[in-house]
């Protein structure tokens, strides 16, 4: 019995409304760094359908009470999964299509050299901004489109992939914040600059330190630290600091806040992670949705030393 071929039409393209409204853009990048563009219909992989880009289920836990009620002890983010339709099709040659096919299955595999290694799911939006979130591949890539079996692979095939979110479930903005730099006031006259400790302020600012997260998720601090000195970072606002132990001339450390990432390196490459003063931790504080007010200040600080502050906002969803 022959197999039933039929003739492929890919999705045309999104129509836009009179008030110029467009989609939101999806591109794929495969652990390799390969972009895979799956808004364009020119690419011959196109999405058909999203589901899993608001905001991340919520881990909750607390203590019951007698009355029913419940004590929350705490509230945070779960992993997500992120489920996309894909069409792929190559109507001038059947090569073509299993080429791809085996190029994307390779994409798919989100690990490399036996160690997992996430891809990338970038959403950028009308407006010229672009969020992503680092995921792995769980399921989809070996499908069982009911056309693609009856037509064994001649022009297209169907895939409903599930992405799992890594070590972030929130969107992250592809664009950082910064460097914001934060340094000793100039010395009012001739001679050294004032007597230790010096509060540093940002360049632009002669007022109250504050720094104002417009992301709706909780943003996560790098810190890049200059001696000469020994700085302290203060989180007026959450009543989280941490500092270092005192820097020499010449010295940066560069202290990564991220979860799964916490770091303190130096210029060197150096781990100086024992050098940070902390009580745990959580010390290495984030900045939360909004404006917060920071104290930065450097103890024995001299010419050169400052503080530069960079963060990417965080999203609760695309």
């Amino acid at each position: 019995m022959p197999l039933i071929v039929r003739t492929h039409r890919p999705p045309p393209p999104p129509v836009s409304p009179a008030d110029d409204r467009y989609p939101i853009q999806v591109t794929y990048i495969d652990p390799d760094g390969v972009e895979w563009p799956w808004s364009d219909p020119t690419s011959g992989i196109i999405v058909t359908s999203v589901t899993g880009i608001g905001s991340p289920p919520a881990s909750y836990t607390g203590i019951a009470l007698p009355d029913g009620g419940s004590l929350a002890q705490s509230y945070t983010a779960a992993s997500r999964q992120i489920v996309i339709g894909l069409h792929v099709f190559d109507e001038e040659s059947q090569a073509g299509l299993l080429d791809k096919i085996d190029r994307l299955a390779r994409a798919l595999w989100t690990e490399r050299a036996g160690v997992p290694a996430p891809g990338m799911l970038v959403f950028a939006r009308p407006n010229g901004t672009v969020r992503q979130i680092e995921v792995y591949c769980t399921s989809g890539p070996e499908q069982t489109d009911t056309d693609a079996t009856r037509n064994a692979y001649q022009v297209s095939t169907d895939y409903a992939l599930t992405f799992t979110s890594a070590l972030d479930p929130l969107f992250v903005d592809q664009e950082v914040v910064g460097p914001i730099v934060f340094e000793p006031p100039p010395p009012s006259g001739a001679g050294v600059p004032p007597m230790p400790p010096v509060l540093l302020k940002p360049r632009s600012s002669l007022g109250t330190t504050q720094v104002t997260n417009e992301g709706n998720g909780d943003a996560y601090p790098v810190w890049k630290l200059y001696g000469p000195g020994a700085p302290t970072v203060t989180n007026v606002t959450t009543g989280r600091s941490f500092s270092v132990e005192e820097l020499s001339e010449g010295e940066v450390v560069t202290v990564d806040t991220r979860p799964g990432r916490q770091s303190a390196i130096d210029q060197d490459g150096n781990d100086r992670w024992g050098d940070l003063v902390k009580t745990s931790p959580r010390d290495l504080w984030v900045l939360p949705s909004g404006t917060s007010v920071l104290e930065l200040e450097i103890a024995n600080a001299d010419a050169g030393a400052k503080i530069e502050l960079t963060y990417a906002r965080r999203w609760l969803r695309a």
